[in-house]
């Protein structure tokens, strides 16, 4: 995949308004498959995902000849990172300081391969993670891949379900008068 072929695919997210989080091309099927994941600060819809669909078939489709494509026959997939975001590049490490991500290496570092915790910084080409066995300084490259952790908060669910509860009788109360 060519630097030039990103940039243009790129160029069409971010002229339609929205982050170019990553594209990646790999062959399924004997079939090439361009797989785009675009964000938005109000998150992502499938209206979104088919606004950028059209746009990148349109130019995919006026540029037959790309050398990526197999000739001219392709996938197109356009979706949101989702809640646990993969982090591609040592922006996104910094941009997501303070939460929670599994980090894979390409081979071990102090024996694992595998680290998850929350990113503190990024310095010198290093992410700092703080873990369970204290904080790691990890080369960015010797990272495989990475991507953020969701936790679904069971206390806050209650919260709000006991919230509602205390409304509705309040309500009840209410409309007995």
């Amino acid at each position: 995949m060519t630097d030039e072929f990103l940039q243009q695919i790129e160029a069409i997210v971010t002229h339609a308004g929205y982050e170019c989080v990553n594209v990646g091309i790999r062959t399924e099927f004997g079939k090439t498959k361009i797989q785009i994941l675009i964000d938005t600060l109000g998150g992502i819809n499938v209206d979104d995902c088919e606004t950028v669909s059209r746009r990148v078939n349109k130019f995919l489709d006026e540029n037959p000849d790309v050398p990526e494509l197999d000739k001219g026959r392709y996938y197109l997939e356009v979706s949101s990172p989702g809640v646990e975001r993969p982090l591609f590049k040592l922006a996104d490490y910094e941009r997501f300081q303070g939460r929670e991500a599994r980090i894979r290496l390409n081979g071990l570092l102090e024996g694992r391969k595998t680290f998850t915790g929350v990113i503190k910084s990024v310095s010198d080409g290093c992410v700092d993670l703080i873990c369970d066995t204290g904080e790691k300084k990890i080369p960015f490259e010797i990272i495989k891949g990475g991507n953020l952790i969701y936790r679904f908060d069971f206390n806050e669910n209650e919260n709000k379900k006991d919230s509602k509860r205390a409304n509705k009788g309040k309500r009840r109360e209410k409309n007995r008068k």
